[in-house]
């Protein structure tokens, strides 16, 4: 990401929107092969792929809907309001964030990865193999990128 600059004083609230971006960006490369995989799958009565990629395509959407709403860490505006945030508790929600954007990107090239192998005439349980995978990470991802709210949680608002 070109314009990730950290969570630097200033540019925190930008640097949540990015990360926030990223992830359905690239949720959504990996839904797309998915959704081409399903297709494919059912116009030619392959039921089995197209349920395991229909799964799949579900959980996608929902890592896509929990980053699209998940809460910015307080009650209040990101980062306003709150105590001065620690270098420590920076430097693990950027780890956080780092974590779960290689997790997605893993996701897209097992999709990828599927996708290549239904048009290679893989056998079935490959390519469900596959879809499983890229599930799998994804829902890794959701996991991992909902534990963040634990991180911003603990940047509590500032006594008045």
């Amino acid at each position: 990401m070109s314009r990730y600059e950290g969570y630097t004083k200033g540019k925190r609230r930008e640097a949540d929107k990015l990360i926030r971006d990223e992830i359905k960006r690239a949720g959504t490369r990996a839904r797309n092969h998915i959704t081409n995989i399903q297709d494919v799958a059912f116009k030619s009565s392959n039921l089995s792929i197209a349920k395991a990629a229909k799964l799949a395509t579900t959980k996608i959407d929902s890592l896509i809907e929990d980053v699209d709403k998940s809460i910015t860490g307080m009650n209040h505006a990101f980062f306003s309001g709150s105590r001065s945030a620690k270098v420590s508790d920076l430097k693990k929600l950027i780890k956080h964030d780092h974590d779960a954007i290689e997790m997605v990107t893993k996701a897209i090239n097992i999709a990828n990865s599927a996708e290549h192998a239904l048009s290679s005439s893989k056998p079935d349980q490959e390519i469900i193999n596959l879809i499983q995978q890229c599930q799998q990470m994804i829902t890794s991802c959701q996991g991992f990128f909902n534990s963040r709210n634990k991180i911003l949680g603990g940047l509590r608002q500032k006594q008045k």
